[in-house]
């Protein structure tokens, strides 16, 4: 896990969570994604390196961000408002509409897969030495990003909403989260 892992997200109000899901996952995972869709857009039509995989990654990639960039607009603007109420009022009903909460789950499920496919694709991100240092770079940043995704998607699905939905169930472990994007 990357360093701020050391947050016992356990401590925190359902509130609270929210605003450090958008500051320690929301925003390093929009600049992570912007930083390697950089490369596909700009870098990669001059290096003569990078494998012929990369165009399909590139293609993989672009509708990770676009499914990702979707998931935190509607988490920031839907979700994080109602648990941040809920919690202010110290209010235990469950106040996030069952087709909200099941479009997110949905999302995730879409991203698990994105990042499979990507992870399938890049060989495992395994560098190779005929690659240019900005493709290297590129494999690392798609490497991060999958991290940051997987962590994101762990914190919500094992700690927020088990926290901010009475009744709610863990969705998915880390050890699940671990074997789908590995197989």
């Amino acid at each position: 896990m990357l360093a701020y892992s050391i947050i016992n997200f356990h401590e925190l109000t359902p509130g609270n969570l929210c605003n450090v899901i958008a500051s320690k996952f929301h925003l390093p995972i929009s600049h992570q994604t912007e930083q390697v869709m950089t490369y596909f857009n700009l870098d990669r039509q001059e290096d003569h390196t990078a494998p012929p995989a990369a165009d399909l990654q590139q293609l993989l990639f672009g509708k990770l961000q676009a499914e990702t960039s979707q998931l935190i607009r509607k988490e920031s603007t839907v979700l994080f408002p109602v648990i941040r109420n809920s919690s202010a009022l110290n209010n235990n009903k469950k106040n996030i509409p069952q087709t909200v909460y099941n479009s997110i789950q949905q999302s995730f499920q879409q991203v698990l897969l994105l990042l499979q496919k990507i992870r399938q694709v890049s060989g495992n991100y395994q560098l190779q030495a005929q690659w240019s240092p900005a493709y290297k770079l590129c494999i690392g940043d798609l490497f991060i990003t999958e991290q940051l995704i997987q962590q994101w998607i762990y914190v919500e699905q094992n700690i927020l909403y088990p926290a901010a939905i009475p009744g709610h169930t863990i969705v998915v472990t880390e050890h699940e989260i671990n074997n789908v994007i590995i197989d």
